[in-house]
């Protein structure tokens, strides 16, 4: 069960699906643990850490990342301008590797509150993937939930599996 109090959610994938360790979320932020020193690090290195990921045998997955948005000087954003500021450069940065069918802004029922989400169809080398990505503020960190699956129900299934905690 992953839950993290700062953003108030927890989530229960139950069977068939794998969790990254602490381990693998350190290094894949850049650090070697998660003392506040190491966070501290990741934060003025990459400006983000990841805090979880989890995936299922059809390769669908889950990560969940926090941005200090102090170092990307971004405080004063709150979700919808997260998104509003970023989506031009998401879009390069999905076209450099994929092929992107669609990419639109909408609102979805996040843990039992409406949030801003931005909704990407993509063509991986033939295969179709749907990803949603949430986005939720806390503090001076902006957290973002995305979740890559085979339909966008799928995607917004395994997103139903959040709830307030």
């Amino acid at each position: 069960v992953y839950s993290n109090d700062m953003v108030s959610i927890n989530a229960d994938f139950g069977e068939g699906w794998t969790y990254f360790s602490d381990e693998d979320l350190a290094a894949a932020s850049g650090i070697t643990d998660f003392s506040k020193e190491q966070t501290d690090k990741a934060f003025t290195n990459t400006g983000i850490v990841y805090d979880m990921y989890v995936a299922n045998a059809d390769n669908e997955n889950v990560n969940v990342l926090f941005e200090n948005l102090e170092i990307s000087n971004n405080t004063s954003l709150d979700e919808q301008g997260y998104i509003d500021a970023s989506i031009s450069e998401l879009k390069t940065q999905l076209e450099a590797q994929f092929t992107v069918d669609n990419l639109e802004q909408t609102k979805i029922t996040f843990a039992g509150t409406e949030l801003p989400c931005v909704k990407i169809s993509l063509d991986v080398s033939g295969v179709k993937l749907y990803e949603c990505q949430t986005y939720k503020k806390a503090g001076q960190y902006m957290c973002v939930i995305t979740v890559t699956a085979k339909s966008q129900e799928n995607a917004e299934n395994i997103l139903s599996k959040f709830t307030a905690a």
